[in-house]
């Protein structure tokens, strides 16, 4: 019976590579093994390339818990056209205009960097991306706008 897929091969290659890097990130097969329902047998066939078992979203919730990192469930989201942004502990603390700040803040260090890296030549190069850690800069960004997104909801919905 041939099973009609949504994505390439490769693709499900991918996933059982962040299968593998999961388990290993979780201290390997027998560690992966206590922290979720299934054997270490188990948790090995699921990053075998051309087995037949898959990581079901309860083990690899348990283990992006354990490791504090989304590595499967980033791959998946990026595939649908996500990116994931960790959200901000805690309800925002301050008034909606110290969080307003906050993200003017970071968007004018945002524009700081990429106005040096385009200061020479126009435009940025791989060196300047990671010297002055634009994605980082990015990242920091994204965290306090999508934190602001959360407190205006927070206000919306009455909390």
């Amino acid at each position: 019976m041939n099973i009609a897929r949504q994505y390439a091969a490769e693709f499900y290659l991918r996933i059982r590579r962040r299968c593998r890097e999961l388990t290993k990130k979780s201290g390997g097969v027998e560690c992966a093994a206590e922290l979720t329902r299934v054997s270490p047998a188990q948790i090995a066939r699921y990053g075998q390339p051309q087995g037949a078992d898959w990581m079901p979203v309860d083990v690899v919730a348990d283990l992006e818990k354990d490791i504090g990192e989304p590595v499967v469930t980033r791959t998946l989201a990026l595939a649908l056209g996500f990116e994931l942004v960790r959200l901000p502990e805690g309800r925002w603390e301050g008034d909606i205009n110290q969080q307003l700040a906050a993200m003017l803040r970071e968007m004018g260090d945002v524009v700081q960097k990429v106005g040096q890296a385009l200061a020479d030549d126009g435009c940025i190069s791989q060196d300047e991306a990671r010297r002055l850690r634009l994605r980082k800069e990015l990242a920091d960004l994204l965290q306090v706008a999508v934190g602001m997104d959360v407190a205006i909801k927070q206000i919306e919905e009455g909390e």
